[in-house]
């Protein structure tokens, strides 16, 4: 392995996701946690995060009364859209 690491995403004062270059495994830190994962558990993770995170939304507009969409359904009301990818 090389020994240049790479940071993959930081957000400063909350974490990082960084790529040390010696061990061959990603490296995730969320303020004082961290955790060292092989690139397949890695990859593993995000994709559960991001089932989590689409699902976080559903519930929050389900709690806040909003109507259900279909899974794949966009969030954006379509009459307010100008052709531009902008709201």
């Amino acid at each position: 392995m090389s020994n240049h690491g790479v940071c993959l995403a930081a957000m400063e004062g909350f974490g990082q996701v960084y790529d040390c270059g010696s061990c061959g495994n990603i490296h995730v830190r969320v303020g004082p946690v961290s955790i060292t994962l092989e690139p397949t558990a890695y990859m593993q993770l995000v994709a559960m995060i991001s089932t989590s995170a689409a699902n976080f939304e559903l519930w929050l507009q389900r709690k806040a009364g909003a109507p259900d969409r279909a899974p794949g359904e966009s969030n954006y009301d379509e009459s307010n859209y100008n052709g531009k990818g902008i709201l």
